[in-house]
């Protein structure tokens, strides 16, 4: 369930709420307000609905002829409740989230920052003790740290969309993911000491259908604004972190024989391609329509 709000130029609310309408939404309100800063009097037209409605709303809004970003803005607001006419079955349907919502919540889990790197950093020191010690629990409470999965989708959508600056984005807080987790293999290494009791990193063709597996449910929850998506975080963050914490232990006690490395290394790539693939794939399976979000990129890029 969310509330869209349109914040337009004055006297173009009316063609905002019919849109509201079109949409299937029952009623849209309208208000004026007078913005400081360009010192322009403004409407606002707020629409709440079933998350499915909001994201048919929200695209005609952006695809609309008359849609300027300098002089509109949208924004979408998810709710707990809403006591209406419609019944609970219909308000509550919780797909497809408008796609603005998914390249904000990209763009936010992506910024390289001094909490971005403590987070990524803690979660690769529980991550590197937990393989040395081969304790699963601790290995899991390291996954719900460790930042991962949003990057790769970052690099997927932004990608799939035609925004570059986001893959972009994506594309350096996973290397900063990679890097932190190389080097808290290294000093829980020479902190703890060998051996590392975790051996299951199992084969390229097991860690290409887990890829598999996570990417389409990753690419497809994204616009899911009930979906539980920290669960598959979790299987995503062991499945990429354990290779480079493994990687920074090497460094320290020494690599075993080429074969096994080359294996190791192979089977980061494959599971960092395979999702990055495998979620365009999830995407392509929801209503998105790309040429509408490219048409949203381009808009946003030029006034950018």
């Amino acid at each position: 369930m969310h509330e869209i709000r349109v914040t337009v130029p004055q006297g173009r609310a009316k063609d905002v709420a019919e849109l509201a309408l079109k949409a299937g939404i029952a009623q849209a309100c309208v208000y004026p307000v007078f913005a400081f800063g360009p010192d322009l009097p403004k409407e606002v037209v707020s629409a709440e609905t079933s998350t499915p409605l909001a994201k048919k709303f929200v695209d005609t809004v952006l695809t609309s002829s008359w849609f300027d970003p300098v002089e509109c803005s949208v924004s979408s607001r998810q709710l707990r409740a809403i006591v209406t006419g419609a019944h609970p079955y219909e308000i509550t349907q919780p797909m497809l989230e408008p796609p603005i919502n998914v390249f904000e919540d990209l763009w936010q889990l992506s910024h390289v920052t001094i909490s971005y790197f403590a987070r990524a950093f803690a979660g690769a020191i529980l991550l590197a003790y937990g393989m040395l010690q081969n304790d699963p629990i601790t290995i899991v409470i390291a996954a719900l740290f460790l930042p991962f999965l949003s990057q790769v989708l970052a690099i997927s959508f932004g990608a799939w969309a035609g925004d570059s600056a986001l893959a972009w984005q994506g594309a350096k807080a996973l290397l900063v993911s990679t890097v932190l987790s190389v080097l808290a293999g290294v000093l829980v290494t020479l902190l703890h000491g060998p051996p590392m009791l975790f051996h299951n990193f199992g084969t390229p063709l097991w860690s290409f259908l887990l890829s598999l597996a996570i990417g389409i449910t990753a690419g497809i929850i994204t616009a899911d604004d009930a979906g539980r998506r920290y669960l598959i975080g979790v299987a995503a963050a062991v499945s990429y972190g354990i290779y480079p914490v493994w990687f920074g232990f090497c460094l320290v006690k020494g690599f075993p024989e080429t074969a096994t490395v080359l294996s190791r290394l192979a089977m980061f790539g494959i599971n960092v391609g395979a999702i990055t693939v495998f979620a365009l794939i999830g995407y392509l399976l929801l209503d998105i329509k790309r040429k509408d979000v490219r048409a949203f990129v381009r808009q946003r890029s030029a006034q950018g």
